[in-house]
Protein backbone atom coordinates (compact mmCIF):
# COMPACT_ATOMS: atom_id res chain seq x y z
CA UNK A 1 0.00 0.00 0.00
CA UNK A 2 1.39 3.44 -1.05
CA UNK A 3 2.35 5.73 1.61
CA UNK A 4 -0.26 8.37 0.55
CA UNK A 5 -3.22 5.78 0.58
CA UNK A 6 -2.09 4.71 3.90
CA UNK A 7 -2.34 7.79 5.30
CA UNK A 8 -5.63 8.57 3.93
CA UNK A 9 -6.85 5.84 5.58
CA UNK A 10 -5.31 6.59 9.15
CA UNK A 11 -7.26 9.70 8.93
CA UNK A 12 -10.40 8.37 8.31
CA UNK A 13 -9.99 5.84 10.60
CA UNK A 14 -9.41 8.60 13.44
CA UNK A 15 -12.31 10.06 12.56
CA UNK A 16 -14.10 6.57 12.45
CA UNK A 17 -12.76 6.47 16.32
CA UNK A 18 -13.66 9.58 17.47
CA UNK A 19 -17.64 8.66 18.39
CA UNK A 20 -17.66 4.73 18.29
CA UNK A 21 -17.38 2.01 20.65
CA UNK A 22 -14.81 -0.31 21.95
CA UNK A 23 -15.46 -3.14 20.02
CA UNK A 24 -14.74 -0.45 16.51
CA UNK A 25 -11.79 1.17 18.29
CA UNK A 26 -10.15 -3.04 18.84
CA UNK A 27 -10.75 -3.63 15.56
CA UNK A 28 -8.70 -0.18 14.13
CA UNK A 29 -6.15 -0.81 16.32
CA UNK A 30 -5.56 -4.26 14.86
CA UNK A 31 -6.59 -3.03 11.24
CA UNK A 32 -3.31 -0.10 11.82
CA UNK A 33 -1.07 -3.19 13.11
CA UNK A 34 -1.92 -4.93 10.00
CA UNK A 35 -0.87 -2.04 7.56
CA UNK A 36 2.26 -1.63 9.50
CA UNK A 37 3.07 -5.38 8.78
CA UNK A 38 2.09 -5.06 5.58
CA UNK A 39 4.56 -2.51 5.13
CA UNK A 40 7.42 -4.53 6.14
CA UNK A 41 5.96 -7.26 4.11
CA UNK A 42 5.39 -9.47 6.79
CA UNK A 43 1.89 -10.43 5.06
CA UNK A 44 1.00 -13.40 7.54
CA UNK A 45 0.86 -11.61 10.78
CA UNK A 46 -0.76 -9.08 9.07
CA UNK A 47 -3.80 -11.50 7.73
CA UNK A 48 -3.46 -12.53 11.27
CA UNK A 49 -4.19 -8.75 12.16
CA UNK A 50 -7.33 -8.52 9.83
CA UNK A 51 -9.17 -12.01 11.38
CA UNK A 52 -8.74 -10.38 14.55
CA UNK A 53 -10.30 -7.01 13.41
CA UNK A 54 -13.01 -8.97 11.78
CA UNK A 55 -13.95 -10.05 14.60
CA UNK A 56 -14.05 -7.33 16.96
CA UNK A 57 -16.04 -5.90 14.03
CA UNK A 58 -17.61 -8.32 11.27
CA UNK A 59 -18.81 -4.85 9.55
CA UNK A 60 -15.04 -3.52 9.03
CA UNK A 61 -15.09 -3.39 5.36
CA UNK A 62 -11.84 -2.05 4.86
CA UNK A 63 -10.99 -4.84 6.88
CA UNK A 64 -12.30 -7.56 4.40
CA UNK A 65 -11.14 -5.72 1.23
CA UNK A 66 -7.50 -5.44 2.60
CA UNK A 67 -7.41 -9.10 3.59
CA UNK A 68 -8.80 -10.00 0.08
CA UNK A 69 -5.66 -8.01 -1.64
CA UNK A 70 -3.08 -9.73 1.01
CA UNK A 71 -4.56 -13.44 -0.03
CA UNK A 72 -4.68 -11.83 -3.61
CA UNK A 73 -1.18 -11.00 -3.12
CA UNK A 74 -0.21 -14.56 -2.08
CA UNK A 75 -2.28 -16.57 -4.74
CA UNK A 76 -5.04 -17.77 -2.17
CA UNK A 77 -7.54 -17.13 -4.74
CA UNK A 78 -10.51 -18.86 -2.61
CA UNK A 79 -9.59 -16.69 0.25
CA UNK A 80 -9.09 -13.69 -1.20
CA UNK A 81 -12.76 -14.27 -2.73
CA UNK A 82 -14.28 -15.20 0.22
CA UNK A 83 -13.27 -11.85 1.85
CA UNK A 84 -14.12 -9.82 -1.40
CA UNK A 85 -17.44 -11.03 -1.05
CA UNK A 86 -17.39 -9.83 2.59
CA UNK A 87 -16.39 -6.36 1.64
CA UNK A 88 -18.92 -5.81 -1.84
CA UNK A 89 -21.55 -7.06 0.53
CA UNK A 90 -21.13 -4.39 3.48
CA UNK A 91 -20.28 -1.59 0.80
CA UNK A 92 -21.82 -2.48 -2.45
CA UNK A 93 -20.53 0.82 -3.89
CA UNK A 94 -17.13 -0.02 -3.38
CA UNK A 95 -15.73 -0.06 -6.89
CA UNK A 96 -12.11 -1.70 -6.22
CA UNK A 97 -13.60 -4.44 -4.43
CA UNK A 98 -16.22 -5.55 -6.79
CA UNK A 99 -13.51 -5.20 -9.56
CA UNK A 100 -11.20 -7.53 -7.39
CA UNK A 101 -13.60 -9.98 -6.69
CA UNK A 102 -14.63 -10.28 -10.16
CA UNK A 103 -11.01 -10.68 -11.15
CA UNK A 104 -10.48 -13.81 -8.85
CA UNK A 105 -13.18 -15.40 -9.96
CA UNK A 106 -11.97 -15.18 -13.66
CA UNK A 107 -8.89 -16.64 -11.93
CA UNK A 108 -10.99 -19.47 -10.28
CA UNK A 109 -12.69 -20.02 -13.54
CA UNK A 110 -16.04 -19.04 -11.86
CA UNK A 111 -17.22 -16.77 -14.82
CA UNK A 112 -20.68 -16.59 -14.64
CA UNK A 113 -20.09 -15.00 -10.95
CA UNK A 114 -17.75 -12.98 -12.31
CA UNK A 115 -19.69 -11.69 -15.00
CA UNK A 116 -22.33 -10.41 -12.48
CA UNK A 117 -19.93 -8.92 -10.20
CA UNK A 118 -18.09 -7.05 -13.18
CA UNK A 119 -21.51 -5.45 -14.21
CA UNK A 120 -21.86 -3.73 -10.90
CA UNK A 121 -18.18 -2.63 -11.24
CA UNK A 122 -18.68 -0.95 -14.85
CA UNK A 123 -22.35 0.36 -13.39
CA UNK A 124 -19.71 1.66 -10.40
CA UNK A 125 -17.07 3.45 -12.61
CA UNK A 126 -18.13 3.27 -16.37
CA UNK A 127 -15.24 4.75 -17.68
CA UNK A 128 -12.21 2.26 -15.85
CA UNK A 129 -11.09 -0.03 -19.39
CA UNK A 130 -9.60 -2.70 -17.09
CA UNK A 131 -13.48 -3.39 -15.45
CA UNK A 132 -14.88 -2.88 -19.02
CA UNK A 133 -12.32 -5.80 -20.37
CA UNK A 134 -12.24 -8.02 -17.71
CA UNK A 135 -15.93 -8.27 -18.24
CA UNK A 136 -15.43 -8.84 -21.96
CA UNK A 137 -12.67 -11.53 -21.09
CA UNK A 138 -15.27 -12.89 -19.19
CA UNK A 139 -18.04 -13.18 -21.81
CA UNK A 140 -15.61 -14.29 -24.15
CA UNK A 141 -14.47 -17.37 -21.80
CA UNK A 142 -18.77 -18.32 -22.24
CA UNK A 143 -18.64 -18.03 -25.87
CA UNK A 144 -20.84 -14.99 -26.08
CA UNK A 145 -19.20 -13.37 -28.22
CA UNK A 146 -21.29 -10.51 -28.87
CA UNK A 147 -21.11 -9.54 -25.29
CA UNK A 148 -17.08 -10.09 -24.80
CA UNK A 149 -16.97 -7.79 -28.12
CA UNK A 150 -18.82 -4.36 -26.92
CA UNK A 151 -17.38 -4.84 -23.75
CA UNK A 152 -13.27 -5.12 -25.58
CA UNK A 153 -14.11 -2.52 -27.70
CA UNK A 154 -15.30 0.20 -25.14
CA UNK A 155 -12.17 -0.99 -22.74
CA UNK A 156 -9.72 -0.62 -26.42
CA UNK A 157 -11.71 3.25 -26.58
CA UNK A 158 -10.90 4.11 -23.20
CA UNK A 159 -7.36 2.41 -23.66
CA UNK A 160 -6.66 2.73 -27.23
CA UNK A 161 -2.59 2.52 -26.31
CA UNK A 162 -3.05 -0.92 -24.48
CA UNK A 163 -2.11 -3.62 -26.66
CA UNK A 164 -3.23 -6.22 -24.74
CA UNK A 165 -6.85 -5.13 -24.93
CA UNK A 166 -6.30 -4.62 -28.73
CA UNK A 167 -5.30 -8.07 -29.56
CA UNK A 168 -7.81 -9.36 -27.25
CA UNK A 169 -10.40 -7.76 -28.94
CA UNK A 170 -8.94 -9.43 -32.31
CA UNK A 171 -9.10 -13.22 -30.42
CA UNK A 172 -12.72 -12.13 -30.17
CA UNK A 173 -13.57 -11.34 -33.66
CA UNK A 174 -11.69 -14.11 -34.71
CA UNK A 175 -13.41 -16.70 -32.77
CA UNK A 176 -16.78 -15.32 -34.37
CA UNK A 177 -15.89 -15.42 -37.39
CA UNK A 178 -15.30 -12.01 -38.40
CA UNK A 179 -11.73 -12.26 -39.42
CA UNK A 180 -11.69 -8.95 -41.11
CA UNK A 181 -12.40 -6.66 -37.43
CA UNK A 182 -9.93 -9.46 -36.29
CA UNK A 183 -7.10 -8.21 -38.54
CA UNK A 184 -7.80 -4.78 -37.84
CA UNK A 185 -7.44 -4.99 -34.70
CA UNK A 186 -4.37 -7.54 -34.10
CA UNK A 187 -3.00 -4.88 -36.73
CA UNK A 188 -4.06 -1.88 -34.18
CA UNK A 189 -2.19 -4.13 -31.11
CA UNK A 190 1.31 -4.22 -33.38
CA UNK A 191 0.97 -0.82 -34.39
CA UNK A 192 1.02 -0.49 -30.50
CA UNK A 193 3.67 -2.47 -29.52
CA UNK A 194 5.26 -4.06 -33.26
CA UNK A 195 7.57 -6.59 -30.55
CA UNK A 196 4.41 -9.17 -30.47
CA UNK A 197 5.17 -12.06 -31.69
CA UNK A 198 1.82 -14.03 -30.44
CA UNK A 199 0.19 -11.22 -31.92
CA UNK A 200 1.46 -11.93 -35.21
CA UNK A 201 1.23 -15.31 -35.26
CA UNK A 202 -3.06 -14.64 -34.42
CA UNK A 203 -2.61 -12.50 -37.33
CA UNK A 204 -1.59 -14.56 -39.62
CA UNK A 205 -3.60 -17.42 -38.76
CA UNK A 206 -6.75 -14.94 -39.42
CA UNK A 207 -5.64 -13.90 -42.74
CA UNK A 208 -5.32 -18.37 -43.40
CA UNK A 209 -8.81 -17.89 -42.41
CA UNK A 210 -9.94 -15.87 -44.94
CA UNK A 211 -7.13 -18.13 -47.50
CA UNK A 212 -5.20 -14.99 -47.55
CA UNK A 213 -1.73 -16.75 -48.03
CA UNK A 214 0.16 -13.92 -49.27
CA UNK A 215 0.10 -11.53 -46.06
CA UNK A 216 0.08 -14.32 -44.06
CA UNK A 217 3.33 -15.66 -45.02
CA UNK A 218 4.72 -11.82 -44.76
CA UNK A 219 3.76 -11.77 -41.33
CA UNK A 220 4.58 -15.33 -40.12
CA UNK A 221 8.28 -15.18 -42.01
CA UNK A 222 8.53 -11.88 -39.46
CA UNK A 223 7.53 -14.00 -36.76
CA UNK A 224 9.97 -16.08 -37.52
CA UNK A 225 12.94 -13.57 -38.13
CA UNK A 226 11.64 -12.21 -34.33
CA UNK A 227 11.71 -15.71 -32.98
CA UNK A 228 13.80 -17.77 -34.68
CA UNK A 229 14.66 -20.33 -31.33
CA UNK A 230 10.67 -20.62 -30.32
CA UNK A 231 8.76 -23.62 -32.17
CA UNK A 232 5.57 -21.62 -32.25
CA UNK A 233 6.05 -19.47 -35.14
CA UNK A 234 7.42 -22.53 -37.23
CA UNK A 235 4.06 -24.37 -36.01
CA UNK A 236 2.21 -21.77 -37.38
CA UNK A 237 4.20 -20.82 -40.93
CA UNK A 238 3.85 -24.50 -41.59
CA UNK A 239 0.58 -24.53 -41.50
CA UNK A 240 0.23 -21.45 -43.94
CA UNK A 241 2.52 -23.86 -46.08
CA UNK A 242 0.37 -27.01 -45.90
CA UNK A 243 -2.54 -24.70 -47.00
CA UNK A 244 -0.63 -23.32 -49.82
CA UNK A 245 0.18 -27.41 -50.93
CA UNK A 246 3.76 -25.93 -50.48
CA UNK A 247 4.30 -29.52 -48.65
CA UNK A 248 7.84 -29.59 -48.64
CA UNK A 249 8.02 -25.79 -47.29
CA UNK A 250 5.32 -26.42 -44.63
CA UNK A 251 7.40 -30.37 -43.38
CA UNK A 252 10.58 -28.13 -43.17
CA UNK A 253 8.92 -25.70 -40.79
CA UNK A 254 7.62 -28.25 -38.83
CA UNK A 255 10.84 -30.42 -38.49
CA UNK A 256 12.42 -26.61 -37.58
CA UNK A 257 9.59 -26.56 -34.46
CA UNK A 258 10.35 -30.13 -33.48
CA UNK A 259 14.47 -29.48 -33.14
CA UNK A 260 14.08 -26.78 -30.99
CA UNK A 261 11.51 -28.41 -29.19
CA UNK A 262 11.20 -32.44 -29.46
CA UNK A 263 8.40 -32.31 -27.42
CA UNK A 264 6.08 -30.27 -29.59
CA UNK A 265 3.09 -33.04 -30.54
CA UNK A 266 1.70 -30.22 -32.95
CA UNK A 267 4.46 -30.20 -34.66
CA UNK A 268 4.87 -33.30 -35.36
CA UNK A 269 1.47 -33.86 -36.41
CA UNK A 270 1.94 -31.47 -38.95
CA UNK A 271 5.16 -33.18 -40.32
CA UNK A 272 2.91 -36.57 -39.95
CA UNK A 273 -0.16 -34.39 -42.35
CA UNK A 274 2.71 -32.72 -44.74
CA UNK A 275 3.77 -36.39 -44.80
CA UNK A 276 1.00 -37.96 -45.91
CA UNK A 277 -0.34 -35.45 -48.27
CA UNK A 278 2.36 -36.04 -49.99
CA UNK A 279 1.99 -39.53 -50.70
CA UNK A 280 -1.79 -38.72 -51.42
CA UNK A 281 -0.34 -37.11 -54.38
CA UNK A 282 1.85 -39.94 -55.60
CA UNK A 283 0.87 -43.35 -54.23
CA UNK A 284 3.97 -44.88 -55.58
CA UNK A 285 6.37 -43.89 -52.37
CA UNK A 286 4.94 -46.06 -49.21
CA UNK A 287 8.04 -44.83 -47.37
CA UNK A 288 6.09 -41.46 -46.97
CA UNK A 289 3.62 -43.04 -45.54
CA UNK A 290 5.72 -44.78 -42.80
CA UNK A 291 7.26 -41.53 -41.99
CA UNK A 292 4.03 -39.96 -41.53
CA UNK A 293 2.98 -42.58 -39.31
CA UNK A 294 6.17 -42.59 -37.34
CA UNK A 295 5.84 -38.82 -36.90
CA UNK A 296 1.94 -39.23 -35.52
CA UNK A 297 3.47 -42.26 -33.19
CA UNK A 298 5.79 -39.79 -31.97
CA UNK A 299 2.99 -36.54 -31.19
CA UNK A 300 1.06 -39.41 -29.67
CA UNK A 301 3.92 -40.62 -27.18
CA UNK A 302 3.76 -37.01 -25.95
CA UNK A 303 0.29 -36.67 -25.96
CA UNK A 304 -1.60 -39.64 -25.68
CA UNK A 305 -5.12 -38.12 -25.78
CA UNK A 306 -5.14 -36.79 -29.40
CA UNK A 307 -8.42 -39.56 -30.68
CA UNK A 308 -7.88 -37.78 -34.40
CA UNK A 309 -4.46 -38.41 -34.56
CA UNK A 310 -5.56 -42.37 -33.04
CA UNK A 311 -7.86 -42.79 -36.38
CA UNK A 312 -5.53 -41.46 -38.61
CA UNK A 313 -2.48 -44.09 -37.33
CA UNK A 314 -5.38 -46.60 -37.61
CA UNK A 315 -6.19 -45.70 -40.79
CA UNK A 316 -2.93 -45.63 -42.62
CA UNK A 317 -1.52 -48.63 -40.95
CA UNK A 318 -4.62 -50.41 -42.31
CA UNK A 319 -3.56 -49.34 -45.83
CA UNK A 320 0.62 -49.52 -45.66
CA UNK A 321 0.26 -53.24 -44.87
CA UNK A 322 -2.84 -54.19 -46.41
CA UNK A 323 -1.48 -52.97 -49.83
CA UNK A 324 -5.18 -51.43 -50.41
CA UNK A 325 -5.35 -47.80 -52.38
CA UNK A 326 -6.89 -46.50 -49.51
CA UNK A 327 -8.86 -43.07 -49.72
CA UNK A 328 -7.28 -40.41 -51.96
CA UNK A 329 -8.19 -37.67 -49.16
CA UNK A 330 -6.57 -35.40 -47.60
CA UNK A 331 -5.38 -36.38 -43.63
Amino acid sequence: MKTTKKLMVLLLLSCLMADCGCNRNKAVDHYVNALSLHEASLDEDAIQELQEAVKWDHEFSLAHSMMGDLYREKGQYDEAAGAYETACELDPWAFVDHLHLGQVYQILKRFTEAIDVLKRACELQPVSAEANYTLGICYFETKKYAEAARFCKKASELAPDDSKILSSLGDIYRESDDQYKAITAYKQALEVDPSQVDVMIRLGTAYINLKRYGPARLILDKAVAAESDKPEPYIALGYCLLNQKDLKGALDAYRKATEIDPDSYNAYNGMGVSSMMLYLSDRKDKQLVQQALEHWHKSLEVNPEQPKIRKLVDRYTQELYSGGNGSSESP
